[in-house]
């Protein structure tokens, strides 16, 4: 199963910018599943248990995030592992259960940062020149109001060839839900946005771009830990 599920990352990881950091989202998924069987523990030795194993896994992400280059997940990992580490020298339940919450809200952050950093976000252009253009100028006219032709028919162009590669996407994760019976990776396919006529005259080009980008990362990140998840059972 676990060649299955390497062959499987590989698969979904069609981009070098988010292959980078498979493992590393990989081993922080580890960390968090761990964690939250630790925090389910109903007894001291079993929370003891999985609290050192989501540390190893943490360690691990940390190792790999070197080579990932996300410097966004660094701090977070850090603290998730000094949490662990406190949550493991604790003697009592409610105390070792205490720091392991804590290391859980880090690995969440981890998660979350390593996405940012798969999407390379750069900074938002400011909306300000243009809105001193317009005040400058004697009023908006009916050509302002109107999407430019050209940007318009990229905007479109975008949303169109993202939409059905996500599609594609959706259809290869329900596929390989079926075929490994995991329906927890064939529920994240249930809930996606899109962006409406108004939303794309609304906002720029490289907004729309990060949106749709933001998409395939999530989907692909979400769909792997999940069958990550099954493969335990």
């Amino acid at each position: 199963m676990k060649k299955t599920i390497f062959l499987l990352a590989m698969t979904l990881c069609y981009a070098a910018g988010f292959a980078n950091c498979t493992n590393a989202y990989a081993s922080a998924g580890y960390s968090l599943s761990h964690a939250k069987k630790s925090m389910e523990a109903n007894n001291f030795e079993h929370q003891q248990y999985y609290a050192e194993r989501a540390l190893s896994a943490l360690e691990k992400a940390r190792d790999e995030n070197e080579t990932c280059g996300c410097p966004k997940a660094g701090d977070p990992i850090l603290n998730g592992i000094e949490n662990l580490k406190t949550a493991l020298s604790q003697d009592k339940w409610d105390n070792g259960r205490y720091f392991t919450k804590r290391a859980l809200e880090d690995v969440e952050k981890v998660l979350y940062n390593l996405d940012m950093c798969a999407l390379d976000e750069e900074p938002q252009q400011s909306a300000a020149p243009q809105e001193s253009l317009t005040l400058s100028g004697s009023g908006p006219s009916m050509d302002d109001e109107s999407p430019n032709s050209e940007e318009w028919d990229t905007k479109l162009s975008i949303r169109q060839t993202a939409e059905d590669e996500l599609a594609n996407i959706q259809k290869s994760i329900e596929k390989l839900a079926a075929v490994f019976e995991c329906e927890r990776a064939r529920q994240i396919v249930m809930d996606r946005k899109t962006k409406t006529d108004e939303d794309l005259q609304a906002e720029s080009v490289y907004s729309i771009r990060s949106f749709y980008m933001s998409q395939v990362v999530a989907l692909h990140n979400k769909a792997l830990f999940a069958l990550l998840e099954c493969s335990k059972k």
